[in-house]
């Protein structure tokens, strides 16, 4: 193989390895990881921003909750945007415009939350009280 062969065929195998990368997994719920309650959930998340990353990797995002069942969505470029939320037996339920309502059991370790779908144990978000640093 030529070196001009060579370095296309890397080239497009690059191109193949990106576009077949997996999207961002968050990180698993440590087994030390506590179930909080409702009173646990409220007094930790109410009028506090708190930080993720959506599952492409590359778009941080932050949520804020207030205690009249509204919160404030923001991921940049994009305005912010109010949701409406629930609490009921130690299950979050977010409901976003265009987006499907998704409910979550809040799981705490080292200063850092999952919320973890609680029929199926998938991770729909994991947060933490600032933002992460690259």
């Amino acid at each position: 193989m030529n070196l001009l062969k060579f370095g296309t065929f890397i080239f497009l195998f690059s191109l193949a390895a990106c576009a077949t990368s997996p999207p961002y997994q968050p990180p698993p719920v440590p087994a030390s990881a506590a179930t909080l309650n409702d009173q646990q959930i409220h007094s930790t998340f109410m009028g506090k921003k708190l930080y993720g990353t959506t599952r492409e990797g590359s778009h941080p995002y932050s949520i804020t909750f207030f205690p009249d069942g509204t919160d404030v969505f923001e991921m940049a470029p994009n305005k912010p945007e109010t949701e409406h939320w629930t609490l009921t037996d130690g299950v979050v339920c977010v409901i976003a415009k265009d987006y499907p309502t998704e409910c979550s059991q809040v799981k705490v370790a080292n200063n850092e939350y999952w919320l973890v779908d609680p029929k199926s144990g998938k991770v729909n978000a994991h947060l933490r009280l600032s933002p992460l640093t690259k």
